[in-house]
């Protein structure tokens, strides 16, 4: 299957690649340089990602070491060994107290050596019910340092109380000391990490550094199972994503949630893109202003050459040619120049020799019947000089040479009719009905409207501006070759009609005769052109349509068959002084 360029002009052709190459390079070169720079903006925020979650690993293992220190301090504190040895869970509930509310601890728990909870405070207040989630922890030694206490998330860290010295000396319980996970403590990590962080644990975010329209959306997120993704978008922001896993395997999952800002890789893309698009309209631009010089400059020999080309074709051969531009333009100029002389002489010489054909044509022709009328003449005079005639005779003689002479003035004036073709009108307000009635009357007295019967009509007024003469002349050829077309049948008929039409004056000349022949009806009107004639040069027809053509009508043939053939003459109806002003539409 062959693809086909729709036609386009040769600077259209050249100027889009010239346009669209470099255009087309540009932004493949620009986009693969931003897809490079997007991937390096990606891996750095990856980077910092995984740098902020080192930096809270670090930060947890400081918080955890803090946690221990504390919790160590507080085991040692001899009034709180002193208390832990009564053993009686009420005593010591009462008097944890205020070794609660001493430690300062946002969580702070006594329990049996079993793990089994005596006293838990809250912030200094004592919470009456057991807490089973310390006790695990307590227990379970691959659990997790957090646990969840009304809702509230804890990082906790425990340790034993010694009666007596540590390594040989039994346990009298355990203290537990918590740091909450609260919104102050994301809004330090958040610092800390330079992004944003959530801690979720059974299902819920227990605190975060989001505002609570983006919290809100991170929850739904969560709960639909779509906090997997890398990107969230939450409140209209867009973030990356990561998730830390803060407690062991067998606890109630425990995780921080990192989410990174993706604003600034956001807006380094979109600059991307403006300057992407920036620099891809100047170099359309650029390339449209280069690109339209060189179509320009390569095209403009090639249009002048062209419009050259066509004046030659139209007949013009002295329009310049270009003579600038690329060699090859400067040398079709000269190949151009040169065919133009070509033509120029080869038309003059096929004119001349038209011209030589022609006047042989016409002189032979016109010498047969030149030559007819005068051996009529010649024949005549010589049976005139005979004494044996009589006057009946000599009259009779006397007209043969009358209608020979007759003849050839017709002949005459027919070729200097054809010759002075293109020469004014000399037009007056007439009726075509009086030119038709006229040259009615001269035909009669030809001999070859003897014996045919004429017959003439009109209906209008049929006038119109016109060339009296000329147009009877029309009528006179037209009429005299239908009389010379009927003298071959058994009915010998002519019927002449005028009329009015709507816009023209019409004359239709019909006769009886066989028609015209088939071969010749292309070119009936061309000059010299006869069929099954005795006399004539073949020019009448002609003369009818050039003379018709003067007048800006027409002379044609609208019905030809044995029997019957129409021939029509048309011409304007055209007001007085109007003819000028038709001629020069």
């Amino acid at each position: 299957m062959k693809f086909a360029l729709p036609p386009m002009r040769m600077r259209s052709l050249l100027l889009w690649p010239l346009l669209l190459i470099p255009v087309v390079l540009t932004m493949a070169s620009l986009l693969i340089v931003r897809s490079h720079i997007r991937q390096e903006l990606e891996q750095g925020l990856v980077d910092d990602v995984l740098h902020s979650t080192s930096t809270f690993r670090n930060l947890e293992r400081s918080r955890r070491r803090i946690l221990a220190r504390e919790a160590i301090l507080l085991a040692d504190q001899p009034s709180l060994k002193a208390l832990m040895t009564t053993q009686d869970p009420l005593t010591i509930a009462n008097a944890g107290e205020d070794a609660a509310i001493a430690s300062g601890s946002d969580l702070f728990a006594l329990t049996t050596p079993a793990g089994a909870s005596i006293a838990l405070y809250e912030s200094g207040r004592r919470l009456t019910e057991p807490e089973p989630a310390i006790t695990d922890a307590l227990r379970n030694s691959a659990g997790s340092p957090y646990v969840s206490v009304e809702g509230k998330l804890y990082e906790i860290s425990a340790q034993p109380i010694y009666f007596g010295a540590s390594q040989n000396a039994a346990v009298l319980g355990y203290i537990v000391v918590g740091s909450a996970i609260d919104g102050s403590l994301a809004q330090q990590v958040a610092q800390s990490v330079s992004g944003e962080v959530a801690f979720y644990s059974g299902q819920v975010i227990v605190s975060s550094s989001l505002s609570s329209a983006a919290q809100a959306d991170l929850q739904s997120f969560l709960i639909s199972g779509q906090g997997r993704a890398r990107e969230l978008s939450l409140a209209g922001q867009q973030y990356r994503v990561d998730r830390i896993r803060l407690s062991g395997a067998n606890a109630t999952p425990v995780e921080m949630i990192l989410l990174k800002s993706m604003r600034p890789l956001l807006n380094e893309e979109a600059h991307l893109n403006q300057i992407v698009l920036a620099i891809g309209i100047v170099a359309f631009v650029v390339g449209g202003f280069l690109g339209t010089g060189v179509a320009r400059l390569l095209t403009s020999p090639l249009e002048e050459l062209e419009s050259s080309v066509r004046a030659v074709g139209a007949g013009n051969y002295d329009t310049p040619l270009p003579d600038s531009g690329a060699i090859e333009v400067r040398g079709l100029s000269h190949a151009v120049d040169a065919m133009r002389k070509q033509i120029r002489k080869a038309q003059n010489d096929l004119i001349e020799s038209e011209r030589l054909a022609t006047i042989g044509k016409m002189a032979s022709s016109v010498s047969h019947d030149v030559r007819h009328y005068l051996a009529s003449v010649y024949a005549n005079a010589e049976f005139l000089a005979s004494k044996d005639l009589s006057e009946e005779d000599k009259l009779e003689l006397f007209r043969d040479i009358q209608l020979s002479v007759q003849g050839t003035t017709d002949l005459i004036d027919s070729l200097l009719i054809l010759g002075r073709n293109g020469h004014a009108l000399s037009e007056s307000y007439e009726s075509l009905a009086y030119c038709a009635e006229h040259a009615i009357a001269l035909l009669r007295s030809h001999p070859e409207a003897a014996g045919v019967d004429i017959a003439f009509t009109s209906s209008g007024s049929c006038e119109t501006m016109m060339d009296a003469k000329k147009i009877e002349r029309v009528i006179y050829n037209l009429a005299l070759n239908a009389c010379q077309s009927a003298r071959k049948n058994p009915v010998k008929c002519v019927r002449l009609h005028v009329a009015d039409e709507a816009s023209t004056v019409v004359v239709d000349v019909i006769d009886s005769g066989s028609g015209v022949p088939a071969e010749i009806r292309d070119s009936l009107f061309e000059p010299f052109i006869s069929a099954n004639k005795e006399n004539g040069v073949g020019i009448g027809l002609t003369l009818a349509s050039t003379i018709a053509a003067e007048h800006s009508g027409s002379v044609r043939l609208v019905e030809t068959a044995p029997g019957r053939t129409v021939f029509r003459l048309t011409i304007p109806r055209v007001a007085a002084g109007s003819r000028n002003s038709l001629a020069a539409r």
